[in-house]
């Protein structure tokens, strides 16, 4: 391999095609100016399987460690700087360091990081969070998005006495057991998708208590409802698939889950983890939509561990626990509502206000345009969507409108994510392997704009390697 890793042809040797030597340059590159993290890559996988513990931030040959951020900036090990349009997957929506937040957090250590009681401070988060949403009259805390969709999942079998749920191809509600099942959709013509589980270690018996349905499908939505009448506890949903291509729902989607809820006598729970920062209320306030239960997570912690879960109170008056009460609801956690999140939780809910949300979902919209105006002028059959301050690559120009969509649009161009994603990191753009990118507040047009160039320039550099591997996605 030479120095711009591309084999030389000797005697009787074929020279590499274009496209091979584009992406061993991208690799050669990244090879060269990630050294330190390929060492602590090498000590790491001595104790950490796989080098690391977060299946999200791994990526081939090894995940770039980084070393420290500020604003919206990330550094290396190695010293390289980065625009962080990651934002540790939304929930650092007041990017790094943030002076407020480390002032809040600052000020709590010194009089403790959890002190095994209630908190003042968990009342105060609570308030605010119930100001800005009105489906919200009480609310329990948690350390994770996880905890949050599995408490606000449980509350809802408790309270209605039945045991499945209705959730959607391709949402994302964490990894306990109930969410792991359909993330990756059903390829397999039918007139329903088959419930699928996603992974290893998950009971087989969990499809028993979970039924699925296409998103965006109300009719699909309604057929499961009345295939299982009466055994159904609650319909969960994230407003927009966040994680799988950050699709939107179709108008009046939501409010037609609200009324199929109304009809056949089950909850409605939004898993507003990620769709919280859309508006000072959420997404369902964005959409006008009243669920029963709402999780929450993200940046409702100001980037420290938080999840939380809420809804009416005569709902949630079930975790008034009683020993003797036989319909109360256990629920405990060593780091529930501790008092360094709160802390910075007010500090970066505070922070947050409709102007501030107002002004980066303008720069996702004007990411998306840049973006999408850049494949267009490269004749790439690829676009950008998204909503509000999140967006993602999507790798065909038809409409996409479920996780069936969307992985049959991803499975011939898997490899060429990879290399996109590691040819930004090479440019400095730091963004989620998927092809996710997540505005923070710290941004201005400045960054969007260069991350729209550095965008136009990977895919004009990776034109050829497209050309060769997935020419489907060349215009005609």
């Amino acid at each position: 391999m030479d120095g711009q890793g591309t084999d030389r042809a000797g005697p009787g040797k074929m020279p590499a095609s274009r496209g091979v030597e584009i992406v061993r340059d991208i690799e050669a590159r990244y090879l060269e100016r990630t050294k330190k993290s390929k060492d602590y890559y090498q000590k790491a996988k001595e104790y950490l399987p796989g080098g690391e513990t977060r299946e999200s931030v791994s990526y081939k040959p090894y995940t770039t460690c980084m070393d420290h951020g500020r604003g919206c900036r990330v550094w290396d090990l190695d010293g390289n700087e980065y625009m962080d349009f990651l934002g540790n997957f939304t929930s650092l929506v007041h990017g790094h360091c943030d002076p407020d937040i480390m002032e809040a957090v600052r000020s709590q250590i010194e009089k403790g990081c959890v002190l095994g009681s209630t908190s003042a401070l968990q009342a105060e988060h609570a308030e605010m969070l119930f100001d800005r949403t009105p489906s919200l009259e009480m609310v329990r805390y948690g350390n994770s998005g996880t905890e949050a969709t599995q408490w606000a999942i449980r509350a809802a079998r408790a309270v209605t006495g039945k045991d499945r749920i209705l959730k959607f191809e391709g949402c994302y509600h964490g990894t306990h057991d109930d969410a792991k099942v359909s993330v990756i959709p059903d390829l397999s013509p039918g007139d329903l998708p088959e419930p699928r589980l996603e992974g290893l270690g998950i009971p087989w018996s969990t499809l028993q208590d979970v039924a699925v349905a296409p998103f965006n499908d109300l009719d699909a939505a309604e057929k499961v409802l009345k295939k299982h009448e009466g055994e159904i506890a609650a319909i969960i949903t994230e407003p927009f698939l966040a994680s799988l291509g950050v699709i939107p729902p179709r108008p009046g989607y939501l409010k037609g889950l609200r009324e199929l809820a109304n009809k056949h006598d089950v909850l409605l729970i939004l898993d507003e983890v990620q769709s919280f920062r859309m508006s000072t209320g959420g997404y369902q306030e964005y959409e006008n939509v009243m669920p029963d239960l709402t999780a929450l997570g993200k940046l409702i912690g100001g980037g420290f561990p938080v999840g939380a879960f809420g809804g009416s109170r005569g709902l949630m008056d079930r975790f008034d626990y009683e020993p003797s009460n036989p319909k109360a609801i256990n629920h405990s956690g060593t780091f529930n509502g501790n008092e360094v999140t709160m802390a910075a939780g007010i500090a970066s809910i505070r922070k947050l206000d409709q102007p501030a949300i107002d002004r980066i979902n303008s720069l996702g919209e004007r990411l998306r345009e840049g973006c999408n105006a850049a494949l267009q002028s490269l004749g790439l059959k690829i676009q950008v969507v998204g909503v509000g301050s999140l967006s993602n690559i999507i790798y065909t120009d038809r409409e996409v409108w479920n996780a069936h969509d969307f992985a049959m649009s991803y499975i011939g161009a898997m490899e060429l994510q990879k290399w996109v994603h590691l040819e930004l990191m090479n440019r400095g753009i730091y963004s989620a392997k998927r092809g996710e990118f997540i505005i923070s507040t710290p941004m201005s047009e400045r960054e969007v704009d260069t991350c729209i160039q550095e965008f136009k320039e990977t895919f004009l550099f990776m034109c050829p390697y497209i050309a060769e591997t997935a020419p489907h996605l060349v215009a005609g």
